[in-house]
């Protein structure tokens, strides 16, 4: 009996994973290589993305695909196109291979068209086929002629229902219409008086406002002439309801004392304004004395002190990246041992000289104080 190395078994199993890898390659790119195949070369002025692997046609059946593209040596400009076509399929050698579209979200195809059945003349493999192209809706529906025939019956059918329609019901689509057209012309009418309107008011709506101003402002400018009227006219009011008046005296000091509550509200207002005004001085003033949460950290020199000392050892741990970046953008694993960093002093450095400048002018500034 035979006994089959271990070597040799390998490589048997090596081959055959190689011509599975290279049958299997093949496979996905379309390619059968286990069937016999002829190629056909077309010559294209465009391919309009037409690429290798795509799938060649006739009338729908899929009788192979493109192998490869190149452009021809000899213009530079002239794109060549490879099929690979199946060996039983008999193609004439004037039938025209057309670049169509597969669909509207994208992709391109070669369909074959076939003028006369092959007698004699069938084409071999290394000859070349005449080429063509169809646009994306010659593809999708075919001969533009068939199309113009679907639109005219369309039309046809579209005016056919609306005369119908007309014919049912004569006067409805034109009062429709007449209605739309009215009330349009209402609308525009509408806008154009409300446009006067504002035009004419407009310098009424500025002396209002003017006006409202005036009034405010000589409110605030007699605050106490209003206190006074108002002690005057609870007084009036007092000596009114003490006279004993008869019901027309009455409605009068019921009416002073309506005007002299709404004075009062009014001074109560104004009161309330100074009061919140008051209590925003007294924050100001808080944060300047550094009372407070808030006032301490805006005058707390010992948190000024920190944050200068944390900026200074920042700026060590930038100036350490920028100058040893390798420390920080690498991951060293040692399984036996430990693993030292030698740690160099940027002594050199300008920018560390800066640093140490400032850091002395910063100590010699806390002497002096």
């Amino acid at each position: 009996m035979i006994k089959i190395r271990n070597e040799v078994k390998i490589a048997l199993l090596a081959l055959a994973a190689l011509g599975l890898g290279f049958w299997g390659f093949k496979f996905l790119k379309g390619q059968n290589v286990l069937s016999s195949s002829k190629t056909l070369y077309v010559r294209y002025e465009n391919v309009d993305q037409l690429r290798p692997s795509s799938p060649v046609f006739i009338k729908g059946f899929q009788i192979g695909m493109v192998k490869d593209m190149f452009i021809d040596k000899k213009d530079d400009k002239t794109i060549i196109a490879v099929l690979s076509i199946d060996g039983g399929i008999d193609i004439p050698k004037d039938a025209i291979a057309s670049i169509i579209g597969l669909s509207l979200m994208g992709g391109k195809a070669i369909e074959i068209i076939i003028l006369h059945p092959c007698e004699g003349d069938c084409a071999k493999t290394g000859d070349y086929l005449q080429a063509g192209s169809k646009s994306l809706i010659q593809s999708l529906l075919g001969d533009p002629a068939g199309f113009d025939a679907y639109t005219d019956r369309l039309k046809r059918g579209l005016s056919i229902n609306i005369d119908s329609l007309a014919k049912a019901n004569p006067d409805g689509m034109a009062s429709a219409v007449n209605a739309l057209d009215h009330s349009l012309l209402n609308i525009e009418v509408m806008t154009n008086r409300l446009n006067q309107i504002m035009a004419l008011n407009e310098q009424s709506i500025r002396t209002i406002t003017s006006n409202f101003a005036s009034v405010s402002g000589t409110i605030k400018a007699n605050d106490k002439n209003i206190s006074d009227a108002i002690a005057n006219l609870s007084s009036l009011s007092q000596q009114l309801k003490d006279a004993g008046l008869d019901q027309t005296s009455k409605k009068a000091s019921n009416a002073i004392d309506s005007v002299t509550l709404a004075l009062r509200a009014l001074r109560g207002t104004l009161s309330t304004t100074t009061g919140t005004l008051s209590r925003v001085d007294t924050l100001a003033q808080n944060l300047i004395r550094g009372k407070g949460l808030v006032g301490k950290t805006l005058t707390d020199e010992e948190l000024y002190n920190n944050l200068v000392s944390t900026t200074h050892h920042l700026q060590l741990l930038l100036q350490d990246i920028r100058m040893h970046p390798e420390r920080y953008n690498t991951v060293k694993v040692k399984l036996f041992g430990k693993h030292k960093t030698i740690y160099e002093n940027p002594i050199d450095d300008p920018a560390y000289q800066l640093l140490i400048d400032s850091l002395e002018r910063d100590y010699s500034k806390k002497l002096k104080n």
